[in-house]
């Protein structure tokens, strides 16, 4: 089951050969990527590759789910020579360190003759997925397209601002074009919406404390939270003082360790109460060798007092996905219990849907999953909860059986 809704976006399909029965999912061809290339040449047709990994689970759910539509089969055929290609063996590794790809999956698009176009991270639907190609075709919106207009000269901050968004949602460096446009612009035009969320793009979600970026944005926080909301610059921030920890746990001189400590409380005051079980966790996980009894135990005493929901929620989903122990299970039910009191939404309560299912506690997992289920709905996730109301399905289906048992 997917746990980030980033990864979806769902766009109008136009029409795609409607009624067409041809080649109900993507054929991918066989071969090494020269092959592949001649074969594209021959026929003068771009190229779409799906570059993967055996672990990557959004690549495993479009090659089920999206690859296998009859619709994008047939718009595949119609435009481009697929390919897939594991970015861990054979040509993979070379390939991936020569087109930049290091996030899956990275969808590639090449020209006839093999040279790199555009391309998307991430999982997307059909809809999604066949806008993306779409762009890939138009010469106006390739990311080749902005970067040969880039090299050329233009420096116009219109022009800046949807080149550093395709860099962007292509996964590409944007600092040299970043810092450009930042010197073009005012601090009225800094403290937009937009801005922001370039200035997350280029710093990683401001992972990098004491960049200049991220200091801008904590001199600003004001004017930040009144063009987005407190709770979206909150969730930047965290993210902030996440890798502020991980920063101060690889520090080796104690007195400058303690220095940035200090500075970063100064600005997450809230944090105090955990933040050294968390830093204990953290130096746990750097030990060599790692000593798995001390790292548990650490991220136990952590969890007891972590304000992060989606910490909470991934732990509890992690020993949904790889226990039995019931008191482990118990345990986790405790972390996904506080991650809904801090923020109740469909990835919590989805996870205390499962989890309370393994546990075979089915009248209270109902609830939490059609408790989810609605919250989904509320969210415009609808298409995420099918694995939700799958498991209500079967919770239903025991919650019969354990009836039909009482009454016979």
């Amino acid at each position: 089951m997917l746990k980030n809704k980033g990864l979806f976006r769902g766009l109008t399909l136009g029409l795609i050969l409607a009624g067409s029965t041809i080649n109900a999912q993507i054929v991918f061809e066989k071969g090494t990527w020269e092959e592949v290339k001649e074969k594209a040449a021959k026929e003068n047709k771009p190229i779409f590759v799906d570059a993967y990994t055996t672990w990557c689970g959004p690549c495993k759910w479009m090659a089920k789910n999206i690859f296998s539509q009859e619709q994008v089969g047939v718009y595949m055929k119609q435009n481009f020579i697929a390919y897939k290609m594991d970015m861990e063996k054979g040509e993979g590794p070379d390939f991936a360190k020569k087109n930049n790809v290091v996030a899956y999956p990275t969808l590639l698009y090449f020209d006839a003759e093999g040279k790199m176009i555009h391309k998307g991270i991430g999982a997307r639907d059909a809809d999604g997925l066949i806008e993306l190609c779409n762009d890939a075709l138009d010469p106006a919106k390739q990311l080749a397209s902005f970067i040969k207009k880039y090299e050329e000269g233009a420096r116009d901050k219109d022009f800046l601002v949807t080149y550093l968004g395709v860099l962007s949602d292509c996964g590409e460096d944007m600092e040299a074009p970043f810092n450009t446009y930042w010197e073009k612009t005012s601090d009225v035009e800094k403290q937009t919406a937009e801005s922001l969320n370039l200035m997350a793009a280029v710093t990683h979600r401001f992972s990098d404390f004491k960049s200049p970026i991220t200091q801008y944005l904590l001199k600003n926080r004001a004017a930040y939270e009144k063009v987005t909301s407190k709770e979206d610059v909150a969730q930047l921030l965290e993210n902030t003082y996440a890798y502020g920890i991980w920063t101060v746990a690889k520090i080796e001189d104690k007195k400058e360790a303690k220095a940035f400590s200090k500075e970063l409380l100064e600005v997450f005051p809230d944090a105090k109460k955990e933040f050294k079980k968390r830093l204990t966790y953290i130096k746990a996980t750097m030990e060599t060798p790692p000593d798995e009894a001390k790292i548990a135990k650490a991220h136990g005493q952590y969890l007891k007092v972590a304000r992060s929901w989606t910490e909470l929620n991934q732990a509890a989903w992690d020993v949904y996905e790889n226990e039995d122990d019931p008191k482990k299970m118990k345990e986790a039910l405790g972390w996904v219990n506080r991650s809904v009191e801090i923020d109740a939404n469909y990835f919590n309560l989805d996870t205390k849907a499962f989890l309370l299912y393994k546990m075979k506690n089915y009248s209270e997992a109902k609830k939490a999953a059609e408790k989810a289920i609605e919250a989904a709905k509320a969210q415009g996730m609808d298409e995420d909860s099918i694995s939700t109301i799958e498991l209500l399905d079967n919770i239903n289906a025991k919650l019969g059986e354990a009836d039909s048992a009482a009454k016979s």
